[in-house]
């Protein structure tokens, strides 16, 4: 199943929904030159996946070892859309893309968290689906982290790091009976992640 993108209308930028990429091109660019892999939670994960879709965006995504699409576990993404848009416009326009999933989908849940220091700006959602057959089932929680900033290579824009987790089927209720005591954890830790250095290489 091709993977169904929330599109952030303000700067062009993508992010997750909770449906699953499919499909990858056959060839990874490491569009972003960030070096190496991605560390959260002791956890390293590796560009798998990446995307240049327009003049604009660029998009990277790293599972760990052994985790695949479209069934994963965890994924970390990067996301660099080049613009004069602020972080505040992002964020207001992913929130309304979220208001309205809301609508036909009660089990979405968002909370927004600022940093009045930095400017950054954290949101952690809960979103999935209840299917007939519980085998169908999934709650993905998203903890997306925004960030102006300039590319090495002189890019203004919207820097964006994901941490996306997966729970299926039986698996779902405990996960969130475990949620409601460790929710700080995630953004705990994505909060304090070294955001990474890029430069447009494409």
């Amino acid at each position: 199943m091709k993977h169904a993108l929330l599109t952030v209308g303000v700067a062009g930028l993508l992010l997750l929904s909770w449906q699953a990429y499919g499909q990858k091109p056959k060839e990874v660019i490491n569009f972003l030159a960030i070096p190496g892999s991605i560390t959260v939670q002791k956890q390293a994960y590796q560009l798998t996946w990446s995307a240049h879709p327009d003049a604009s965006l660029y998009k990277q995504e790293y599972l760990a070892a052994g985790d695949a699409f479209p069934r994963y576990k965890s994924l970390v993404t990067v996301d660099f859309v080049v613009t004069e848009s602020t972080v505040d416009q992002a964020v207001s326009t992913k929130l309304r893309d979220l208001e309205s999933l809301k609508r036909t989908n009660p089990i979405v849940q968002v909370e927004v968290m600022r940093n009045a220091t930095t400017g950054e700006v954290l949101i952690d959602c809960l979103i999935g689906n209840n299917a007939a057959d519980e085998q169908a089932n999934l709650v993905e929680r998203d903890v997306f982290r925004f960030k102006a900033a300039r590319a090495k290579s002189g890019q203004r824009g919207i820097l964006l790091l994901a941490v996306s987790t997966r729970k299926y089927g039986p698996a779902i209720t405990p996960y969130l009976t475990r949620l409601k005591a460790d929710k700080s954890l995630l953004v705990n830790e994505v909060a304090k992640l070294a955001m990474p250095t890029i430069s447009i290489t494409n």
